[in-house]
């Protein structure tokens, strides 16, 4: 099935609406906008659900499915409970780990070091400081992938929310599971720098 692993560019584009305690997201392919992957938060519990809704929601745990056109799942991110550094780990439909993303403490755009399932830094994800605009950079400092909210090929009127943006594939030889930490990077991004108020 096709998902956004098959794509070099897709356009995520996240689910608005007020009092929702469950974060969505829609990635489309953007030359036709058709949907490709849909991105879902799970929540455990009563009281997770409602912590979400208060200051504490930065530290709450969350799970986040990746599922294909045919509603398979294909990977999962994943945070525990945390106080200050997100470590957010990245695993396939099986539970297989692929790899993990940890925030860097005091950088002006938002960083994540990139680590593979060995746990072996492969990695960084670095974001600059005026907007959304992030790199993923393999260990020999070379750009693999961009998150951007500045995308020349696009129609305005798909850029609604503060919160959508394309993630463009640098590179044509990146094997799966290089693919699979830069989409799960740029969901990431999201899930972590937005509860933080970023």
């Amino acid at each position: 099935m096709t998902s956004i692993l098959d794509k070099k560019t897709f356009f995520v584009k996240e689910h608005v609406g007020y009092f929702k305690a469950a974060n969505a997201y829609d990635c489309l392919d953007p030359q036709g906008g058709e949907l490709i992957t849909q991105v879902q938060e799970s929540i455990p519990n009563f009281f997770v659900k409602m912590m979400k809704f208060t200051s504490y929601k930065k530290m709450m745990p969350f799970t986040v499915e990746f599922k294909d056109k045919a509603g398979n799942v294909f990977m999962r991110l994943k945070r525990p409970f945390t106080f200050f550094r997100s470590r957010v780990s990245l695993e396939d439909a099986n539970g297989t780990p692929v790899g993990s993303f940890q925030q860097k403490l005091l950088s002006l755009g938002g960083k994540f070091e990139v680590f593979d399932a060995a746990n072996q830094p492969v990695g960084m994800l670095t974001g600059d400081w005026k907007g959304w605009d992030f790199s993923f950079k393999n260990s020999q400092e070379q750009v693999l992938a961009k998150v951007t909210k500045k995308w020349a090929g696009l129609g305005k009127e798909l850029f609604t929310s503060a919160d959508n943006y394309i993630v463009n594939l640098e590179r044509d030889d990146l094997d799966e599971k290089t693919k699979k930490l830069i989409a799960g990077a740029a969901i990431c991004i999201d899930m972590v720098l937005k509860e933080q108020g970023r």
